[in-house]
């Protein structure tokens, strides 16, 4: 179940230098790009958070009636994901500090006046990227999920799996999220070396 408005890949240019000029041109909005274990806050319109997501998850997090938002980008460490299915067994010390993106951004959102009834939940990602023989996407997603089972949340629509790349634009204000997909291989190549430079400077 998903409630995402999609870019044709034709439609992005090929540029990394007029990255910040396309995304200004096409969305009228100033971009904040969040890494892995990290999260963005904004009530201002014309702001955007944007993530490229490999294995990891992107949450968004709005507020509806008082037009506030933020996006966490969650990456589960190896040595947990060998845990799977066994979650439950890990130490609640190092849960949440995989989730501290998450429970940064539920803070912040709290302070700007987010109430817990309104708040509206979507998880993205979880891809199975090339050559992953430890599914690390579908078990990222597993486990985020049952992070806010246990804090009595749900996500109202998700969008993970596939073999694919997706870069997320996120718009604080009004909740809106737009979804490209990215195939080449030199995305790819970036997101894995994102990845797994998270993976070697997680420190427990």
């Amino acid at each position: 179940m998903t409630d995402f408005e999609h870019i044709n890949e034709g439609q992005e240019r090929r540029s990394e230098k007029d990255t910040d000029l396309y995304f200004n041109s096409q969305f009228a909005a100033k971009p904040f790009y969040i890494e892995p274990g990290h999260f963005f806050c904004g009530e201002n319109k014309g702001e955007m958070v944007i993530a490229t997501l490999g294995t990891g998850i992107a949450v968004t997090i709005h507020d509806q009636e008082l037009g506030i938002g933020g996006m966490a980008y969650v990456l589960v460490p190896d040595f947990v994901i060998d845990m799977f299915p066994d979650f439950d067994r890990l130490e609640e010390s190092l849960v949440q500090k995989i989730c501290k993106p998450i429970n940064d951004c539920i803070r912040d959102l709290k302070r700007l006046g987010a109430g817990k009834g309104r708040i509206r939940i979507r998880l993205i990602g979880g891809s199975g990227m090339p050559g992953d023989t430890m599914d690390r996407g579908t078990k990222n997603y597993i486990f985020v999920k049952s992070y806010f089972a246990k804090k009595g949340l749900s996500a109202m629509s998700e969008d993970y799996a596939g073999s694919y790349i997706r870069r997320v634009h996120f718009f604080p204000s009004t909740g809106r999220a737009v979804r490209r997909i990215l195939r080449r291989e030199s995305d790819f190549a970036s997101i894995h070396a994102h990845e797994l430079n998270f993976y070697n400077n997680f420190e427990t």
